[in-house]
């Protein structure tokens, strides 16, 4: 059987077979161009979305740091306190002891002094006196821990009395 060389060169001049070669060719490169597209978009969405993302981490990094500094310099400008955790208690409690509730609460850290100064609201003399006793007993042992770093205190009576240390060398109070 001899092969007809004839034949095959007649099929492929057939228009129909012609015009499917670049239909399937145009499909073809249609379909990379579209996946192409998507997955750029893809990427592109993503590393904005990322960008976005890093940009939100930045900004609240830097309203951290303000924070920060506002605070610190707020802790230097508070002078009310004592160089000792025990002379900050003692000035507490005689301040309490005045009826002097105002001047007590500014022995607190700052985020404190509010809700203590509420605290003394309606308080009788009887109340006050009960409250005084067991903190004076504490000021008497004046046995307590420094952190390691010998920034906070806490007295071991009978009383929970937490103090920190501001950078400006005051002992505040943080929670009795």
């Amino acid at each position: 059987m001899e092969p007809n060389f004839g034949e095959e060169n007649a099929s492929s001049s057939d228009p129909k077979r012609n015009a499917a070669k670049p239909r399937f060719f145009r499909t073809v490169v249609g379909a990379f161009l579209a996946l192409f597209v998507f997955v750029g978009g893809f990427a592109f969405y993503r590393a904005y979305k990322d960008w976005t993302a890093q940009e939100k981490i930045e900004r609240l990094a830097e309203a951290i740091r303000n924070w920060e500094k506002e605070n610190y310099e707020r802790q230097l400008a508070d002078t009310y306190g004592g160089k000792t955790p025990q002379e900050t208690l003692k000035m507490y409690i005689e301040a309490v002891e005045k009826g002097d509730y105002e001047l007590a609460s500014k022995y607190f850290i700052e985020e404190k002094r509010e809700d203590e100064l509420r605290s003394f609201n309606g308080a009788t003399k009887e109340s006050i006196e009960k409250y005084l006793k067991p903190l004076k007993n504490d000021l008497v042992l004046g046995e307590g821990k420094y952190s390691s770093d010998r920034k906070y205190f806490s007295f071991d009576g009978p009383v929970l009395i937490n103090l920190i240390l501001y950078p400006n060398g005051i002992w505040k109070i943080v929670e009795i």
